[in-house]
């Protein structure tokens, strides 16, 4: 917090996997945005209503890659679609740290988890991954 404003450095993030919780050490950018589907309702008086219905949630995390934690995750999916073991999916706890000192705790559930980038790979630079999800659910934990 600074000022009174939330900054990134208010929030944490825990990620747990079909096989357990994935560690990672240093997430840098998380963004999340709910998804709705909107139809407008226009009756003969002309006066248009429109209808906003949730269709559940998506998001980006971004990593400095300290280890072979996505790696190892991505690796492990294709190895499971490719011998035909169905899944389960994931779930992400979003915790943050509110100006008042209290903190709101979120949990995104059914999460899909996809490895968008594993990183490009140069001298003397960090490797940074992505990874996208979407869930199904954001509730208030």
């Amino acid at each position: 917090m600074q000022g009174g404003y939330n900054t990134g450095k208010d929030v944490s993030l825990d990620i747990n996997g079909p096989y357990g919780p994935i560690r990672i050490d240093k997430i840098m950018k998380f963004d999340s945005k709910p998804k709705v589907t909107n139809t407008e309702i226009t009756p003969l008086n002309g006066q248009t209503d429109e209808l906003m219905i949730p269709k559940g949630w998506t998001g980006t995390f971004e990593v400095e890659r300290t280890d072979s934690t996505l790696d190892d995750y991505w690796a492990r999916f294709e190895a499971d679609y490719y011998n035909g073991v169905s899944q389960p999916p994931c779930y992400i706890t979003e915790t943050i740290e509110e100006p008042d000192g209290g903190s709101s705790t979120y949990r995104y559930t059914n999460v899909v988890l996809k490895l968008e980038d594993a990183g490009s790979k140069e001298g003397d630079k960090t490797i940074r991954q992505s990874v996208s999800f979407t869930a199904r659910r954001r509730l208030k934990v």
